[in-house]
């Protein structure tokens, strides 16, 4: 009787000092000390190896949450990178955290909210964890997106990654029906399908499909098993739970300074575009079948950007804005990103977006949401080494935006 009265009397005393602590947001914080008696840890784990990468992981995001502190220049951009931040570690907890190349699966990296890492908006990026001391087998079918592409990245732990195996919807052999099958290995296997050879430190799959109508095309298809008998599954060790860790670290880290290492000189110079491609970009985050032009922009509340380009002749390009963390604004609801197959083009062959906080009631209007600065990028898709003129970009007073873009077009 006493214990049950003395558990009842605990659970009250934790339910008062978690509403007490709650309007300042320490509720949370306060039950999980009450619940666990402070946490005093045995001293012996502090020396096991996924309890050292894990706490090197959060000194990771104590670090980058310190970096957005620094470099955040409103309100906003500081809210946004509190949130960004909470998306890169979701997304690397994915590809990397619960990676199990003895069982691989495709995993979506973005998804309808997570948008980060500089992607493509009318994208989709799928990522399967290898290794490459084994041989898998990719199925699928290409479906009907405008592109799609497979690149094998290679490297392990903290070290940089590169690509060492690339395939795009031009290369891969497929069927009647459209379906087809990969294998990856070191050798050649004796089985049916498309062989990719893979180095030994092949470590993920990436699967990026672009879309230039939603509502028209069908998404490609994809699976990914080990060749043959499985390996045999081992059972949970500290190693191999310090190494997704550190693998997640790695991720991490790229995605929060993926603004310092993508063309950096881009916030010195704003409202200009510069033109790169997978080669210094890096094949393990670009594909070799682009050229980019990416640079950053800065618009007023009452200002107006006009972005003029010329586009090459290609079956897909688009234009897309980010914020300062390389996080793509929302494209589900607001006009942030545009294809091919949403502008309209002037009888000059020329299209013109206008980037404005209000619709100013003009085609190709691209919102930045409240953002008065962040990235703008462009794909041309399968321009890599043609010569297409750099976007002309005008700023304006909104007042003024008319006048500048001319006669009706």
């Amino acid at each position: 009787m006493r214990r049950a009265l003395a558990i009842g009397i605990t659970a009250l005393l934790g339910l008062a000092v978690f509403a007490a602590g709650y309007a300042a947001g320490k509720g949370p914080r306060l039950m999980t000390m009450l619940l666990t008696g402070g946490g005093a840890a045995d001293p012996a784990w502090q020396r096991l190896e996924s309890v050292q990468a894990f706490d090197q992981l959060m000194g990771s995001v104590d670090a980058v949450r310190n970096m957005v502190l620094a470099e955040a220049e409103s309100e906003r951009e500081v809210a946004q990178g509190m949130r960004w931040i909470l998306r890169n570690i979701a997304m690397t907890a994915d590809i990397a955290g619960d990676a199990n190349p003895l069982r691989p699966h495709f995993v979506r990296m973005d998804s309808h909210a997570r948008k980060i890492g500089g992607d493509n908006s009318d994208g989709e990026y799928h990522l399967a964890a290898i290794d490459g001391r084994h041989r898998y087998r990719i199925t699928g079918n290409r479906g009907s997106v405008r592109y799609f592409s497979l690149n094998v990245n290679a490297g392990r732990g903290m070290t940089r990654r590169r690509m060492a195996a690339f395939l795009n919807d031009q290369t891969i052999d497929f069927d009647e029906n459209g379906g087809f099958t990969l294998l990856l290995s070191q050798q050649r296997p004796p089985d049916p399908g498309q062989w990719i050879q893979i180095p030994e430190d092949a470590a993920t799959i990436m699967l990026r499909q672009y879309i230039a109508n939603r509502d028209r095309e069908e998404l490609v298809s994809i699976e990914i098993s080990a060749l043959g008998e499985a390996p045999p599954l081992p059972a949970t060790a500290d190693a191999d739970i310090a190494d997704a860790l550190t693998a997640m670290n790695y991720a991490f880290n790229f995605l929060a300074n993926l603004h310092k290492i993508v063309l950096p000189e881009a916030w010195e110079r704003p409202n200009e575009f510069f033109t790169t491609d997978s080669d210094s970009l890096g094949g393990s985050i670009s594909t070799p079948d682009n050229l980019y032009m990416i640079g950053s922009f800065e618009v007023a509340k009452d200002e107006s950007l006009i972005v003029e380009v010329q586009p090459p002749k290609t079956r897909y390009w688009n234009i897309a804005l980010e914020t300062h963390w390389h996080e793509t604004v929302d494209y589900l609801h607001r006009p942030t990103s545009r294809t091919l197959d949403e502008v309209a083009v002037d009888a000059d062959g020329r299209v013109r977006f206008v980037i404005a906080q209000e619709d100013p009631g003009v085609p190709n209007w691209l919102d930045p949401m409240g953002n008065e600065r962040g990235y703008m990028t462009l794909r041309w898709l399968d321009a890599r080494g043609a010569v297409v003129p750099a976007p002309v970009v005008t700023r304006v007073k909104s007042t003024e935006l008319a006048q500048a873009l001319g006669s009706p077009r």
